[in-house]
């Protein structure tokens, strides 16, 4: 199927040894096979799950826009190859853009984690993939309204989360400059339809990934992680600091990040809300008197670091639960799963204000491999309860 530097791949549930033979006796010859366990592997968060389009996009380093179906099958050959074939796609890669380490398909390390007998906390980085997740249906579809749905249809986590956990990794490891930027890149690679902007996917799939001097709330969204692994305020600053540069290397990038770190640390060490908000205005100059409502009626469509994180601690500010503080964030009316992702994470560091037990079931519930270990390898290492 080949054709001058145009590449096909099949991606299919069943292995790749399995297929290899079933495609040989039907006399039809692919360049790249991802089979079973690559699908587990890659395994998606993106609707519908387990898309296969995506994995074949991640496999290959390429842009969504740059593989495309295809029909270059007879009826007979597509026949030939039964149900083993889910979808055949092609797309235009070089040479060193093929993944080489396709091999002979082994069975992916067993995982011996415990998850039947992990109990979900309902305080730690669990605010984040809550927040974000209950505001994952209003990011687009925006909402005024206090009282909106809880977990409408399709609900999910979104980039918000995902950064976070890439950051977690990070934080789980040698705490080096490289290993934050490879554990990033690896999260938007596996995880391409995830909700990242254009610069930051673009940043992450470079081989030179330079910061950008961004301002946008990215920085502020993955920094959750930090606040639970620091064992004083200065850490909590720092290794915010270390995280938001790699690309948000702008003074509002880092400062967004270290607010809300800062946040995290403070209100977890048992400071009160009077306390964490001095602290906030004097550091940061952040204007934190404006209200919720205030928030609302302005409708400030911007998503920077002076804009949400203010809204985000404001929203935990004027709350007394964790469900006020999300229903706060996400009815402001804007960028919903990342302001409702930092203000649930700090809303989650907070005594009295925990995550509500089902919820925070429901979406552990959608974590699946690598993501699904991450968190429970964070949470082991750094307890919040």
């Amino acid at each position: 199927m080949s054709r001058n530097h145009i590449r096909t791949a099949v991606v299919s549930n069943h292995g790749r040894t399995e297929v290899r033979e079933r495609l040989a006796s039907a006399g039809v010859s692919v360049d790249v096979i991802v089979g079973k366990f690559d699908l587990d592997r890659y395994g998606q968060l993106c609707k519908p799950a387990r898309d296969p389009m995506v994995v074949a996009v991640a496999q290959m380093g390429l842009e969504p826009s740059e593989v495309v179906c295809i029909a270059d099958c007879s009826t007979d050959e597509l026949a030939a190859m039964g149900a083993c074939i889910d979808c055949l796609m092609v797309g235009g890669f070089s040479e060193e853009d093929l993944i080489r380490s396709l091999g002979s398909n082994p069975a992916p390390e067993p995982d011996s984690r415990d998850y039947d007998s992990f109990r979900v906390p309902v305080m730690g980085i669990i605010g984040c993939i809550v927040g974000d997740t209950l505001g994952s249906r209003y990011e687009h579809s925006r909402t005024t309204d206090y009282n909106f749905k809880l977990f409408p249809s399709g609900s999910h986590p979104t980039d918000d989360f995902l950064g976070t956990l890439a950051v977690a990794r990070w934080l789980l490891g040698d705490r080096s400059r490289e290993s934050l930027e490879r554990s990033l890149s690896m999260m938007v690679n596996c995880h391409p339809r995830a909700g990242w902007s254009h610069r930051f996917r673009n940043w992450a799939r470079s081989s030179n990934r330079v910061p950008y001097g961004a301002v946008t709330n990215g920085s502020a969204m993955r920094v959750s992680a930090c606040g639970w692994a620091a064992g004083s305020l200065d850490e909590a600053l720092d290794l915010a600091g270390r995280s938001a540069e790699v690309s948000h290397n702008s003074p509002e990038g880092i400062a967004g990040a270290q607010a809300t770190a800062a946040c995290i640390y403070l209100t977890r060490t048992g400071h009160s809300k009077a306390e964490v908000k001095k602290y906030i205005e004097d550091t940061f100059g952040y204007d934190l008197d404006v209200t919720v409502g205030e928030h609302r009626q302005r409708a400030i469509h911007e998503y920077t670091c002076p804009v949400s994180v203010p809204q985000a601690i404001r929203c935990w500010l004027e709350s007394d639960t964790y469900e006020q503080t999300v229903r706060n964030a996400i009815s402001i009316g804007y960028d919903a799963d990342t302001v409702g992702a930092i203000a649930g994470s700090i809303a989650a560091a907070s005594p009295g204000m925990e995550v509500p037990q089902a919820w925070a079931d429901r979406c552990f519930g959608l974590l699946h491999g690598e993501l699904r270990q991450l968190f429970y390898d964070f949470c082991s290492a750094f307890p919040a309860e």
